[in-house]
């Protein structure tokens, strides 16, 4: 922000057990922090605030119904219609989660087969296999909405395994389901300054939080260039926080674990005076300068009219002579 500061600055430390929630408990995403005295701009300031830190406990699944991604639909040879895997939600890597569903649709196999799930790292691909595919095929149905399809690296699609070389991922494998980061909102301070691609609109977002892979642990994150974001409002009595993930609507399920972050609340010159002081003086300087002129063509008639006047005088005097 290029204005000057006018005053020092506010630094507000909140953690979430202080806030008057306004989720679940489990979820622990948002909530509001009533201030015990109001934060006040002056005429010729404007607010801004800042994230300096955050702290963030990585309790959250990636994998769960909240999220909408828990759900494998396959059917085999011989079944009537899909069957629908609902897998337990919880903090997968992908050798757990091809673990437990290969568990899921042995135990649910009408023709009793195994399946074998190979991860290769280097690809990132993930290759599931059945134990007799030339005579039972297995197809899995990844076009549904709460497909956990992105975790095996697979597209929006119906893909069956046919042969004995199964069928491999045809897209990277995404352990996070494109959940990768988080982004802390703050809905009752407005501001025109972040724009968000899920709405293409203004957003209430003051920073994105990149979620580290190191489940069950806390991660702390101290933004590499600090964002101010000029505020509309010129008067701070509360600040409402909620963290959602890239869509406002999907909301961080913290599994009641609680979260800390720290804003920086500034003061600075407002631009607004400075354009309105700026106008004020290029109207009184285009006043003036009409003023001038007009003066000025003033004095250039009254000296025609005075040589006018000098050369009739002169012209009656000769006559005169004559």
């Amino acid at each position: 922000m290029p204005h000057e500061k006018t005053r020092g600055d506010i630094f507000i430390a909140i953690r979430s057990r202080d806030l008057n929630l306004t989720s679940q408990q489990d979820f622990n995403n948002s909530g509001t922090l009533n201030l015990f005295e109001n934060i006040t701009a002056a005429d010729d300031e404007v607010l801004a605030v800042s994230l300096v830190s955050a702290t963030i406990p990585n309790s959250f699944f990636n994998l769960s119904n909240n999220n909408k991604n828990n759900k494998l639909k396959f059917k085999e040879t011989g079944d009537a219609d899909y069957i629908t895997l609902t897998i337990p939600s919880g903090s997968y890597d992908i050798l757990e989660l091809s673990s437990l569903i290969k568990t899921l649709l042995e135990s649910n196999s009408s023709n009793t087969l195994t399946y074998t799930f190979t991860y290769d790292e280097i690809s990132n691909a993930l290759t599931i296999k059945n134990s007799n595919p030339t005579v039972k095929n297995t197809t899995f149905d990844f076009t549904i909405e709460d497909s956990c399809r992105r975790f095996l690296g697979f597209k929006s699609q119906e893909i069956s395994i046919t042969t004995t070389n199964g069928i491999t991922s045809d897209r990277g494998v995404d352990i996070t389901d494109t959940r990768n980061s988080i982004y802390i909102r703050l809905p009752n301070l407005s501001n025109n300054k972040v724009m968000e691609s899920s709405s293409g609109k203004f957003s209430n977002i003051i920073s994105q939080v990149p979620i580290t892979l190191s489940r069950n642990t806390f991660f702390n994150f101290d933004p590499p260039v600090e964002f101010v974001c000029e505020l509309t409002q010129k008067q701070i009595n509360s600040i409402a926080i909620n963290i959602t993930y890239q869509d406002e609507t999907e909301a961080v399920k913290f599994e009641g674990c609680d979260w800390e972050i720290n804003l920086k609340i500034m003061f600075f010159k407002s631009h607004h005076i400075h354009e309105q002081q700026r106008e004020y003086h290029h109207s009184l300087e285009k006043q003036l300068r009409r003023q001038v002129e007009k003066t000025q063509a003033r004095i250039l008639q009254d000296h025609q009219d005075q040589t006018e006047l000098n050369n009739f005088i002169n012209q009656k005097i000769n006559e005169i002579k004559t």
